[in-house]
């Protein structure tokens, strides 16, 4: 048996590459799952699975490797014949080169703008919305380089409400408004904290709060309660961590830097009867500072999504704020970087350094002093 190879004449075959793929690429080809590439016509092709994300880069080889399909290999043409046989064989494409790819994270940091262009502002303003603007799900998909997984954990990051089939960042303003709305008309009933009913909430507030965004801030901020109503619906309990983290975040917003016995109280006046405002509620919103020129205590502003995207950088920023932290207070600023088994004590000891006060430990700039 001779197989005689010849390029093929009738056209030229350009729709095809060669991927290597890794065992988890594989089963997901070999399970029918979705593998696709994805980003605009600037971006790098990338490689998504359904739950992880690959950059893709392309390699030489170093001998051309030809694609001819139906060759016979081996067995098959160790056969005892009489006569000498000659086939013809026509070689598909000749591969210079493949791509291989590498699991990386991301690059998600541009979601917040992407969505923040057409962020629900409240009814009134939707007529000022571009329509081009908008992001269906669909659309996301394709054009940001990241698994489905990875996106819908992403957009777990910010408060998005679907409506009428686009994905809208609900403003600040319309979350804080909508939540103080919620939490007085929860006092007005002078329900207990784990009493809350949703949809009296919902009907008393109706023409105030746009039925896909109260779902959202209703969900953000309740949790099932353990009570139930008489025809066995359930009721829900409001999220005291929640809820004052966000009052806090409307006082900081007016007033970045305030005196801590003065914001504790303003704190306190502004959270429902049932609620108790805690220091550890200001994680990841802002900082407790000793002021050595006013000789006090402050509470200033520092908001974790107002940060850099970039680990190095975020680091950099705040050791320029505060010079040393605990863990406890610079792990909400720096667990959007965490994966795997880097989790938050792994990049401290990879991109800072330790040391001990008083029994307590304290991370700092590694080139710091």
């Amino acid at each position: 048996m001779t197989q005689c190879l010849y390029p093929m004449q009738d056209h030229q075959v350009n729709d095809l590459i060669l991927l290597e793929v890794d065992e988890h690429i594989l089963g997901a080809l070999n399970e029918g799952d979705i593998v696709s590439f994805r980003g605009n016509k600037r971006d790098n092709a990338t490689l998504c699975t359904q739950t992880r994300t690959y950059e893709i880069r392309e390699a030489e080889i170093s001998n051309s490797w030809l694609l001819v399909p139906n060759l016979k290999l081996s067995k098959a043409t160790d056969k005892k014949v009489a006569d000498r046989i000659v086939e013809k064989r026509n070689v598909k494409k000749i591969f210079n080169s493949y791509y291989e790819v590498k699991e990386t994270k991301p690059d998600l940091a541009g979601l917040f703008a992407l969505l923040n262009s057409s962020s629900f502002k409240g009814l009134e303003y939707e007529s000022m919305i571009d329509q081009k603007a908008l992001y269906s799900w669909k659309r996301l998909q394709s054009e940001l380089q990241a698994s489905d997984h990875e996106l819908k954990q992403a957009l777990t990051d910010f408060l998005i409400a679907n409506i009428d089939g686009y994905l809208r960042l609900v403003s600040f303003d319309v979350e804080a408004r909508s939540l103080n709305l919620m939490l007085d008309y929860f006092e007005e009933q002078s329900w207990q904290l784990d009493e809350v009913d949703k949809e009296k909430t919902y009907d008393s507030l109706k023409k105030l709060i746009h039925k896909p965004v109260f779902d959202v801030i209703f969900k953000k901020y309740t949790e099932v309660s353990t009570k139930m109503k008489n025809d066995s619906s359930p009721l829900y309990t409001y999220d005291e961590e929640k809820c004052c983290a966000m009052i806090a975040k409307v006082l900081l917003a007016a007033s970045p830097v305030t005196e801590y016995n003065e914001f504790m109280e303003t704190w306190n006046m502004g959270t429902p009867d049932h609620m108790q405002p805690k220091e550890k509620y200001l994680c990841g919103s802002a900082l407790i500072t000793y002021n050595t020129s006013k000789m006090q205590r402050e509470i200033v502003s520092c908001p974790e999504a107002d940060l850099s995207n970039n680990i190095h950088d975020r680091l950099n920023e705040l050791f320029q704020i505060k010079a040393k932290w605990t863990i406890e207070e610079i792990t909400p600023y720096i667990t959007r970087f965490t994966k795997g088994a880097m989790n938050v004590n792994a990049l401290l000891t990879k991109y800072a350094r330790c040391s001990t006060k008083n029994g307590i430990k304290y991370y700092g700039s590694k080139h710091g002093k």
